[in-house]
């Protein structure tokens, strides 16, 4: 019998993999975190809302509802000291009818009812006085306070950098190909390397499915939707401060306006059943409905530029809820079906996948002590290197000059501890050719750059 190389293996490095690696650092055990592609947040964790919710209209008695509650709280008692920034700008729910105000009403009993007292009705004058631009003929608006924006990028990376600070090891380009189980553990076919791990948790998101398949196990489906996003540029953000939610239909959450951690204006998502799970193509359809939806609420915010549309895809499943499965007799947990919420609910998701672990599976202690880690603060509002007199002199040449990103932030982020192993992941990791040039004009100097580290890595 083969001795098993890791005690766990963690197949996803998206924002949830990430936390329940981060998670499972805290105890006396040997993980590896696994990615089938080049980087972290490769998936669906890359293309969302960027919010962080209280999860007050979140249906009762589901689990999501319950990991989303504890996600959040423990996201703003630990994001901070990560480096991680938190703007909670609040959210209106807005109503334009009788009938959407009639259900306001609802949703302000219901919210209550479930201990959100801070939400409450406010006039459409108190409303006009926080964002003038908004549309007229505003009926009535639900003000939710605690609802927040976040860095969703600088989060997984976070998550990841904690882990591997802490013991985890992490491979990129590992997509799994195969899995069987005998008297030593789980072995996981890589594309270069077999390894063994007593216990596999099951965090691949889009591909989530395809992994349990792997293992003779199919209790559940994905069903990618599509959520397509128009992102206005940084002139945009004075039009709202506040992220402006439709009423909700029994369906759809519908399509939301908000201010970005960056600076930015986002119109979306919408929500679209789609066969591929890699299908993250903008439509005219798409466009034209985010195109309505923002001039609706905001008439005037076509009169400022579009950076850019991009898609996202949202790992949902035959259930409204999540799926995270103990399949105790195969040592094997399924984290499937982490729908928009994913990002809200990553740490409350990471602490109830290690109590089913430990010590019904693996038994354990919890270590006496962690190492810290810090990243980059990326918000629009943070102070910049180049502002900082006593910087290092590499900070005080711009290459992006759309975001004000300095060749010293790309340098340190090519030779941190986990370098991004694409030009796109170099993008989330430093925010250089995020701007309204779209890389246009840095583009080639950071290609070379990444091109250069590459080598001398």
């Amino acid at each position: 019998m083969r001795t098993p190389d890791y005690d766990v293996a963690i197949i996803g490095a998206g924002v949830v993999g990430c936390a329940v690696a981060r998670e499972l650092s805290r105890y006396e055990l040997r993980a590896i975190l696994i990615e089938a592609n080049s980087d972290l947040c490769d998936g669906a964790s890359k293309g969302n809302s960027a919010l962080m919710v209280s999860g007050y209209d979140l249906e009762e008695g589901t689990l999501e509802r319950r990991l989303v509650l504890r996600g959040y709280e423990r996201y703003m008692a630990e994001a901070r000291s990560l480096g991680l920034p938190i703007e909670k700008i609040g959210a209106m729910t807005l109503a334009w009818s009788d009938e959407q105000a009639a259900q306001l009403d609802e949703l302000h009993t219901h919210a209550h009812a479930l201990g959100h007292k801070a939400l409450r009705l406010v006039q459409p004058r108190d409303v006009y006085k926080r964002s003038p631009a908004l549309a007229a003929g505003l009926i009535a608006a639900l003000w939710a306070p605690d609802e927040a924006i976040v860095d969703p990028f600088s989060t997984a990376y976070a998550f990841a950098l904690d882990a591997v600070e802490n013991g985890v090891d992490y491979r990129s380009h590992a997509q799994v190909r195969a899995a069987w189980r005998d008297t030593s553990g789980w072995s996981l076919v890589l594309p270069d390397r077999e390894l063994i791990a007593r216990v596999v948790i099951n965090c691949a998101g889009l591909a989530g499915d395809k992994v349990d398949a792997l293992a003779g196990l199919g209790e559940f489906q994905i069903r990618p939707i599509r959520g397509q996003y128009i992102l206005f540029d940084k002139p945009a953000r004075k039009l709202l401060n506040f992220i402006a939610l439709p009423t909700p239909s029994k369906t759809s959450r519908g399509i939301l306006l908000t201010p970005t951690i960056f600076g930015n204006l986002l119109v979306g998502p919408t929500a679209e059943p789609v066969t591929d799970a890699n299908d993250r193509s903008t439509t005219a359809e798409g466009i034209a409905r985010l195109t309505a939806a923002a001039r609706e609420v905001l008439p005037s915010v076509f009169e400022h530029p579009v950076v850019t549309n991009f898609a996202g895809i949202r790992p949902g499943s035959e259930e409204r809820d999540y799926r995270i499965l103990r399949h105790i007799g195969h040592d094997w947990i399924t984290v499937g079906g982490i729908r928009s919420t994913g990002l809200s609910g990553s740490l409350g998701i990471a602490e109830h996948v290690a109590s089913l672990l430990i010590p019904d599976m693996i038994r354990v202690k919890r270590r006496r002590s962690s190492n810290s880690i810090r990243v980059p603060d990326l918000s629009g509002s943070a102070s910049r290197p180049w502002d900082n007199p006593d910087s290092d002199p590499a900070d005080r040449e711009i290459v992006c000059h759309c975001e004000g990103i300095t060749l010293g932030e790309i340098r340190r982020a090519l030779s941190s501890r986990l370098p991004p192993r694409s030009r796109k992941a170099l993008k989330r990791r430093t925010r250089a050719m995020f701007g309204r040039c779209q890389g246009f004009y840095c583009g080639a100097r950071i290609e070379q750059l990444f091109d250069s580290a590459e080598t001398e890595q």
